[in-house]
């Protein structure tokens, strides 16, 4: 249930060339805050997505789209897909370095693949995201912008079983999380998942086995599909569910749907088990397993 990793720029940002102009390597440096910090006292999932953004928004100016310019000539940045990977912990004032790089997909879709290091040299954190940039309905196609020379993360939803046990929440979208564009960006929809999984675990688990048994669970990674946007200001239903569960991670899934039951988004996220003295792995408590058993597809 806990994740690891605002935005203040320590250094400038710099580009970089990699030999034979195949792609760029982009670098922007940033340092943790205590208001990063989440209830596990490690820095949150949702900064590292915001500190991927801001890079991104660097790398856009750097090819001639800087923000201002953006919104004033009512151009949009539209997130979309993510897939991304946590690989070591950080905490308040860690000085972590992003490096980016951008590809151009076939319909102008914007490919990034972002690394995200500690200030001891190890990665903390992958990213794999899309966005578009959108004028009048039509993607901008950015042609200096190299088309993608490798291969893009293949996600591994799979739509919700039509008899699986779900448990359902009503969640409001509020205005207050969308951004200049006008729409909500990637870590606003990974609030609402973050949400959805405190929900199910008071509701079916009680949060009150994690100090019972020692053990909370530590969110290593996911892959988020947003299939349309949700709209702020809009009310909508979160679905939560499992989708296989091992001896010390499981594979939680959730599904953001319209009123009419319509898909927006859709997540798959892996949970590792550990010891909450420890922060070490461990086997998941019978007490868990009793508690969710019937949620498992």
């Amino acid at each position: 249930m806990s994740s690891k990793s605002q935005l203040n720029s320590t250094l400038p940002f710099v580009r970089n060339e990699k030999k034979g102009g195949m792609s760029q390597i982009f670098r922007k440096t940033l340092t943790t805050h205590h208001f990063d910090l989440d209830w596990n006292r490690h820095v949150t999932s949702r900064t590292y997505e915001r500190f991927g953004y801001d890079a991104r928004c660097e790398v856009l100016k750097d090819f001639g789209y800087p923000i201002e310019q953006m919104l004033s000539t009512n151009i949009s940045y539209v997130p979309g897909s993510t897939y991304v990977r946590f690989l070591s912990q950080q905490f308040v004032s860690s000085t972590m370095t992003v490096e980016s790089q951008v590809f151009r997909m076939d319909n102008g879709s914007l490919f990034w693949k972002q690394t995200i290091w500690g200030n001891d040299g190890k990665k903390a954190c992958e990213l794999e995201t899309t966005s578009r940039l959108v004028q009048d309905e039509k993607n901008i196609i950015i042609s200096s912008i190299p088309e993608i020379n490798i291969i893009p993360y293949e996600f591994t939803i799979h739509p919700k079983p039509t008899l699986q046990n779900t448990v359902e929440h009503d969640y409001y979208i509020p205005f207050s999380d969308m951004n200049c564009f006008w729409n909500l960006p990637s870590d606003a929809i990974w609030k609402v998942f973050e949400e959805g999984r405190f929900l199910f675990f008071k509701e079916i688990v009680d949060l009150n086995l994690i100090k019972e048994t020692d053990s909370t669970t530590f969110f290593m990674g996911g892959e988020i599909i947003i299939h349309k946007q949700p709209d702020p200001g809009s009310h909508v239903k979160l679905l939560s569910w499992i989708e296989s569960f091992e001896k010390i991670r499981f594979y939680f899934r959730q599904d953001i749907v319209d009123l009419n039951g319509n898909l927006l988004v859709s997540m798959k996220d892996e949970q590792l088990f550990v010891s909450l003295s420890t922060s070490r792995p461990r086997r998941a408590p019978a007490a868990f397993f009793d508690k969710i058993e019937r949620f498992i597809e």
